[in-house]
């Protein structure tokens, strides 16, 4: 019996390994716009949110919009990459924050909250999943490692 404990946490404990922690689109109120450059920070150490204002004059983020998240191979499932985190400027343009990992060998990533994103396939095939929650927060993903 000892030994199936030992086995089953082992198990645990390497599962949670891979993953490398909740990771979700930024708060409104946490990006910072500094010469039409949007910013914030990422849960994971090195990794960022970024976005190139195209608007003459960028402003600050009003509110968040949604997000979209793209499955491996366009096929249905919890794995992929975050495509975006949008969001409405107080000039009420759309800006959309994508997610820039710190290694040239981008990691893939896992739904979180699966609840709060829906899978939508488009006309021409295209698979992806949107999260409209109202908070940021809602539309997390993992980084799996």
């Amino acid at each position: 019996m000892k030994v199936v404990w030992v086995f089953l946490c082992t198990l645990f404990y390497s599962v949670i390994s891979l993953a490398s922690g909740s990771e979700s689109c930024p708060g409104a109120g946490n990006v910072a716009l500094r010469a039409g450059v949007y910013t914030a920070p990422a849960s994971r150490a090195g990794d960022e949110w970024i976005a190139v204002s195209s608007a003459v004059t960028a402003s600050q983020l009003e509110s968040f919009e949604g997000a979209v998240f793209y499955p491996e191979n366009n096929q249905p499932g919890a794995a992929g990459r975050i495509g975006y985190c949008e969001y409405k400027a107080r000039d009420r343009s759309r800006v959309n924050l994508y997610y820039r990992q710190r290694t040239a060998n981008e990691h893939s990533m896992r739904l979180a909250n699966v609840e709060n994103w829906k899978m939508i396939e488009s006309g021409l095939g295209l698979v992806v999943y949107e999260c409209n929650a109202a908070n940021a927060s809602a539309c997390a993903f993992s980084i799996i490692d």
